[in-house]
């Protein structure tokens, strides 16, 4: 509906100090809502542009309490938003050096009601270069299979494993305070209680004005992350579209003391002909339920703001649960209806989205979560060198877009179709489905290539602006293969990605015992980047001895298995640019890396224009 105009006149008055400034921006996300017309939101973005400044000039700086209002240039990254997305982000800055705020306007986290519970491999590799994916999944439950039931009978059961990393269940609340504890360890605290009400992009900067238990704060960031979820704020005062639809049904979930015949390492999906009922096992004991209750028997004389009832989820259960549960108490429960929504961009000047700011979409399959940690981490590595002056803006953010889009598109994309064939009703139909997705797992379909693209931990990103070519091949925006290594000096063996998880870039060279000159050539050229690179040589056991003893090579190197070499897509490659995020970045045939290590370098400062001489 937006505001009145009699209202909005008012509030868009010329404004004489901060305190009028202040109290007229409640009205700011009320002016062009999200489903408003693009024209509206134009309208009021420039009307209250307008007004920011006008403030900013004649406020004198000092809010309605009469205390300052600090206007800190210095900050380059504030976070809006404490969930997994924005911990991400901000670990993601901190470990590369680059100060910024975390605020986020909940007073603070509750100790449940979080939606999501399952951390995918991908998004494990991330909290494993954080440092903490050990706690998490030391905290967690280790999942083994997922099985699928329709009226109930067996249709399919997905192994996990088989040499790949396994999906873990540990609930969200949980692994923000892993997160949040890892985030203090990097001198950041979570400002609770801190919201942001008004945002104006300035081009070189973006003025914000918080709202926190101190008062109003006036601060100015080189970048605001918006990883406020699905009503996020800053997504809207940045003037972005989220378009979507939402979907005709109501969901419920619910954790609690709920006893049933399910081992403590499977996941089981009941498609009954009312709607999905999913169970999941929770790490401290008990389970979680969740379930489709549009046509939930008596669902029409339910409010549809009231929370689940034991007695009703029971009944649930008896209805659908192939075999029987029991539901002694409920720990909490919500009822809620799903989203399919994408911001139209995701960013907007100095303003950028991540996570639910950027997309929503049904919880089949538990990627949100998963997705915006992905997201906190490829936005925060890139901010990260922009900020430190290693890398232009431009290029490095619209790879931020190229390759995270695609990934929520997909996403979102896999979710409809499982919420669309939880929801089948007609009996032709779903017998047809059973069939179909029962011989997808015979034929181990739905392991080899459907729970992988849930992992999310084998992206191709060779489409994105952000790499380079390789000759022209489509080689690049991949992982590096997996192998195991030995550093020289030490006695275990680690994995090769064991030691990509630096916030630099990494430099590897497939090195033999004839090349030790131009391998000291590529460690001086490497020396002047500092902390921005780090640079491995892997040298097969054969050729250890002559290239690391007694030489500078040594540090560098590890000792890899004989006759091992770049395969697959970078086969050919012996100079490889690996990113902080553990994707190829560049290679190169040979030796000479002056191409690769080109994006490192400072960009030049370019010569002032010639002026008149002075007197």
């Amino acid at each position: 509906m937006g505001t009145p105009v009699r209202l909005l006149n008012s509030a868009i008055r010329t404004v004489t100090s901060s305190s009028e400034w202040i109290a007229a921006l409640p009205a700011v996300p009320r002016v062009a809502p999200v489903h408003a017309s693009a024209r509206c939101v134009r309208s009021a973005s420039s009307r209250f542009r307008s007004c920011f400044d006008r403030s900013l000039r004649a406020c004198g700086r000092r809010g309605p309490h009469g205390q300052e209002l600090s206007m800190p240039v210095a900050l380059p990254v504030l976070v809006v938003g404490a969930g997994p997305t924005g911990l991400a982000l901000a670990t993601e800055l901190r470990r590369a050096g680059v100060a910024c705020r975390v605020v986020d306007r909940a007073a603070d986290r509750p100790a449940h009601q979080a939606r999501a519970l399952t951390v995918w491999p991908g998004a494990l590799d991330v909290l494993d270069r954080h440092g903490i994916a050990t706690d998490v999944v030391a905290a967690g439950l280790t999942l083994a299979a997922t099985k699928f039931f329709s009226d109930g009978k067996l249709l399919a059961t997905v192994r996990f494993g088989g040499g790949r990393p396994v999906p873990v269940c540990e609930p969200q609340p949980a692994l923000e305070r892993i997160q949040r504890a890892r985030l203090a360890e990097l001198g950041v605290e979570v400002e609770w209680g801190t919201e942001l009400i008004g945002l104006r992009d300035t081009g070189d900067a973006v003025d914000v004005v918080l709202d926190g238990p101190s008062g109003q704060e006036l601060v100015t960031a080189a970048w605001v992350a918006g990883c406020d979820g699905a009503n996020s704020r800053v997504r809207d005062l940045a003037g972005i579209r989220f378009a979507g639809k939402t979907y005709p049904r109501s969901f419920i979930l619910g954790d609690g003391d709920i006893v049933g015949d399910l081992p403590r390492d499977e996941v089981h999906y009941t498609l009954h002909g009312d709607g999905v009922l999913v169970v999941v096992p929770l790490p401290g004991g008990g389970l979680r339920v969740f379930a489709d209750v549009t046509r939930m028997p008596g669902a029409e004389d339910v409010d549809p703001d009231a929370p689940l009832s034991t007695e009703q989820l029971q009944t649930l259960a008896d209805q659908r649960a192939p075999y029987p549960l029991q539901v002694r108490d409920l720990i909490w429960s919500t009822r809620f209806q799903v989203h399919l929504r994408r911001a139209e961009r995701y960013r907007a000047g100095r303003v950028l989205l991540a996570g639910d700011a950027a997309h929503i979409h049904s919880p089949a399959g538990g990627q949100g979560m998963n997705t915006g940690i992905q997201d906190g981490a490829g936005l925060g590595w890139r901010l990260a060198l922009i900020t430190r002056g290693v890398a232009a803006e431009d290029r490095l953010l619209a790879g931020y877009e190229a390759e995270r889009a695609p990934v929520a598109k997909q996403v979102m994309r896999s979710s409809d179709q499982q919420t669309r064939l939880w929801g089948m009703r007609s009996v032709l139909v779903r017998r047809i489905r059973d069939r179909v997705l029962a011989r997808m797992g015979r034929t181990g379909f739905l392991e080899q290539k459907v729970m992988p693209a849930m992992a999310q931990d084998d992206l191709d990103y060779s489409a994105s602006p952000g790499v380079g070519s390789n000759g022209g091949r489509r080689a690049l925006g991949v992982g590096v293969a997996d192998v195991e290594v030995r550093p020289v000096g030490a006695v275990s063996p680690v994995s090769l990605r064991s030691l990509l998880t630096g916030p630099a870039h990494t430099l590897l060279l497939w090195a033999d015992p004839a090349d030790l000159a131009p391998v000291r050539a590529v460690l001086d050229a490497a020396a002047p980047l500092g902390d921005r690179l780090q640079v491995r040589v892997l040298v097969p056991s054969a050729a250890a001895p002559a290239l690391t003893e007694g030489t500078a090579v040594a540090a560098a190197a590890v000792v890899v298995p004989d006759g091992h070499a770049p395969h697959g897509p970078l086969a050919g490659c012996r100079s490889v640019l690996v990113r902080p995020d553990g994707y190829v970045a560049g290679a190169a045939p040979g030796l000479d890396v002056t191409g690769l290590l080109a994006p490192l370098l400072p960009a030049p400062v370019p010569a002032p224009a010639a002026g008149p001489v002075g007197p």
